[in-house]
């Protein structure tokens, strides 16, 4: 409403109504905003069109009465009362801004200042031939602007800023229950579909070409695509991460990591005027800061609660002063940088937990699992069978409740390994979240005959799920922006133009914290050298400025088979890389723990970028042939691999694969969550179902069975290791595999 210095009022004339027709209203008022004022004890106030069909509204600030005058339908201005009114009123609302919506409502709060020009004077501006202008507030900026528009009365056209009554016909009305061509699902929700017409997808999103390395400008205003409680779509475990996002970053002191700053970062929605309580274990405080020490012993419990009510639970925090000390063995471990490692592709947490006691008596240096974070899962077929192995490296948030098991078994699992001697080293994904249309939205391409799909979930406990977007083949607005759909993670504090950021390293620090002794770098070479050295050196600053003694990652850079996918030429993983790792990480006994993965070790040798043996790590990467036959080959892996010019010192880190038959097929794992009978959506074009096999049996052989294989237990490949490490030879009975040949 408009106030009218003549008469003393708020007012605004509502036209083009249908006549002789009653309607309800009542004011939401600036200085109590998401109050109101209506009529006999604030019900809705009543009038009728009349037969002209249109009607002054009328309130008065200073008795709080609201009334209404019918007038023709050629009037556009509220007519004069009175004659004797003041030429100057007193405006009881002069410092208050009328929102503009209701989310600008809630940042600049009940008694925010008026915004101006130049430090809050009046903007000015001019009219042009028409005397008609769009004044503009933009609220994101908080800019004022204006630009004259040029209506022509009678030429039959709605024009903006149009005031002429013989036009108004042209004019579309929001609420007519007709999207008009100039109407769309962002201007008037309540005639338009959410959705585009026909067959089309969003594709504002879409890359130009191979050298667009940023997002595409505006993206991130389409952030906070959540749903808010009540909406559909919302799940509890949602929180309120359609305003309020943020995580925890550990900063150990120093090197001896004895103690630590927790960091609670966040971001609001409306950051400029919201204040935020951060509570460590409980207690409330103003900063977001807090130190510790290793006199604390205890689960770290995080929340942040925002002034309008919104709160945000974080995953509990683990400190590395409270892991377990690895259980000291003989042999040669070199303190965490020689030894062998077992892989257990597709194990869930619980049943390699089982196996720690018998890889520590075995001699292993450790044992490496796939990634452990929130990944993405299905109840619908995908390459006919559910949920691939390959999901497992579509994250959709750092949380470490993956599929093969939650936080909590995981640093049950950790601490156990440890007290064997075992160390954990687990698969990380820091290249990329879930694409492609993975997520909550739904989908349809075009290309494919218009074929439809729907939301997917996470591997994660249904109380603790997170919700994640991209753009791919979407084709709805979203509810809660109003826009197309955009990457965005809240769960990971991750929106469209965030990802890179410091989150990705704060990941590894906490799986560092849970004690893990280091990682495999997935996807490693799309990934430039140069941000792999700034990854690996922010991973130094935050472990207290020197990476553990017996830390090492190995990098996916694979240029054999797969060096059309590298982010450039296999010499810059070389010796451009080295350099840049020594700029970074200064010492060399760091820059040693950067290693290279040579997955594809023996077939395509000496194809992967010139580094020094002792930073490549080598594995006999087959899933589906271990057998006895096969044992040969991981024998060689540890007594005379192809290329070796000193066996004790070439290629400190070398794994064998424990991984399953594909007895059902290559892509589905034996835990339960690839069986058809999962299935809801599309389950005919499911024919790949794998049954549970469970994958910890005490009395299981290497090579038996057509469910798990099992190469960590064969005597032979055991005792070539431990000959190896220095060792002496172990008799299956001492590992309660006597049995077994």
């Amino acid at each position: 409403m408009t106030f009218n210095s003549v008469t003393c009022r708020y007012e605004t004339v509502i036209n083009r109504l249908p006549t002789n027709t009653s309607y309800e209203w009542k004011v939401a008022y600036n200085e109590n905003w998401g109050g109101d004022q209506g009529c006999n004890g604030d019900a809705n106030c009543q009038f009728n069109s009349g037969s002209a069909g249109a009607v002054l509204l009328i309130y008065n600030p200073f008795s709080g009465q609201l009334t209404t005058i019918s007038i023709s339908s050629s009037e556009t201005t509220a007519p004069v009362v009175s004659t004797s009114a003041p030429s100057v009123c007193s405006n009881s609302f002069k410092d208050c801004i009328v929102r503009a919506s209701e989310d600008y409502q809630t940042e600049l709060g009940s008694a925010a200042p008026c915004i101006g020009c130049e430090n809050g004077a009046n903007c000015k501006f001019s009219t042009s031939a028409s005397g008609t202008v769009e004044l503009v507030f933009e609220p994101s900026s908080k800019q004022l602007s204006f630009r004259p528009l040029a209506t022509i009365c009678g030429n039959g056209q709605c024009e903006l800023g149009e005031t002429c009554p013989s036009d108004y016909g042209k004019c579309p009305i929001c609420g007519d229950s007709i999207c008009q061509t100039s109407e769309t699902y962002q201007t008037c929700s309540q005639d338009c579909s959410n959705e585009l017409s026909g067959c089309g997808i969003f594709k504002e999103e879409s890359c130009v070409d191979d050298s667009q390395f940023h997002a595409t400008p505006g993206v991130e205003e389409k952030r906070w695509q959540t749903p808010k409680p009540n909406m559909n779509g919302y799940q509890s475990s949602f929180q309120d991460y359609h305003t309020l996002v943020g995580y925890a970053d550990i900063i150990y002191i120093d090197t001896d990591r004895l103690a630590a700053d927790v960091c609670l970062q966040t971001k609001h929605r409306q950051s400029n005027s919201i204040t935020l309580t951060y509570f460590f274990d409980g207690i409330a405080q103003a900063t977001k800061y807090k130190h510790y020490t290793s006199a604390y012993t205890d689960i770290l419990s995080a929340v942040i609660t925002g002034s309008d009510r919104s709160t945000l639970e974080l995953p509990e925090l683990d400190f590395i002063w409270n892991a377990k000390l690895i259980f000291s063995r003989s042999g040669d471990y070199r303190n965490g940088q020689k030894g062998a490692i077992a892989e257990m592709f597709g194990w869930p947490h619980k049943d390699v937990k089982e196996k720690c006691e018998f890889l520590g008596k075995a001699g292993y240096l450790g044992v490496k699992l796939l990634p452990v974070h929130e990944q993405l899962m299905s109840t619908q077929p995908f390459e006919n069978a559910m949920n691939p192995w390959y999901f497992m490296y579509q994250p959709v948030s750092y949380n470490l409740d993956g599929r093969m098991g939650t936080r909590e078994e995981l640093h049950d699992l950790i601490q156990i390994c440890r007290s064997y001697g075992a160390r954990v080293y687990i698969d990380a994904v820091l290249n990329h979240f879930t694409g492609v249309g993975n997520d909550l939205n739904q989908h349809r391409n075009p290309n494919s005959g218009c074929v439809k799909w729907g939301n997917k979930t996470s591997s994660t406990p249904i109380e603790r799920q997170s919700p994640f977007y991209t753009h791919a083949f979407t084709y709805q607005y979203n509810s809660n922006t109003g826009k197309a759909p955009s990457n965005e993670f809240p769960a990971a504090a991750s929106g469209p133009e965030d990802f890179h950021c410091d989150r990705p390293k704060v990941g590894l620090v906490d799986m560092l914290s849970l004690g893990a002794s280091g990682f495999r770098i997935d996807a490693a070479k799309h990934i430039s050298p140069e941000d792999l050295s700034a990854i690996m050196k922010k991973v130094q600053i935050k472990m207290g400025g020197k990476l553990p003694d017996d830390f090492f990652v190995w990098l996916e850079v694979l240029t054999g088979g797969e060096a059309q996918y590298i982010w450039t030429g296999p010499s810059w993983y070389g010796t451009k890389f080295t350099n840049i790792l020594k700029q970074d990480l200064i010492l060399d006994s760091e820059v040693d723990k950067i290693k290279m993965w040579d997955g594809l070790y023996p077939k395509e040798l000496f194809h992967n970028p010139t580094v020094p043996c002792h930073r490549v790590v080598i594995q006999n990467d087959d899933h589906d042939q271990q057998n006895p036959v096969h044992r040969n080959f991981e024998i060689r892996l540890f007594t005379n691999p192809n290329g070796v010019t000193d066996n004790n010192n070439d290629w400190p880190i070398r794994f064998i694969l424990s991984s399953y038959y594909h007895t059902y097929g290559d892509l589905g794992i034996p835990d339960r969550k690839s069986s058809c009978d999962l299935c809801t959506v599309m389950c005919e074009t499911c024919r790949k179902s794998v049954p549970y096999i469970k994958a910890y049996e005490p009395m299981a052989c290497a090579y038996v069975g057509n469910g798990c294989t099992r190469t960590h237990r064969d005597i032979p490949v055991i005792n070539a290791i431990r000959a190896w490490m220095k060792l002496t030879p172990i008799s299956g009975a001492s590992l309660d595999i006597g049995h077994c040949t």
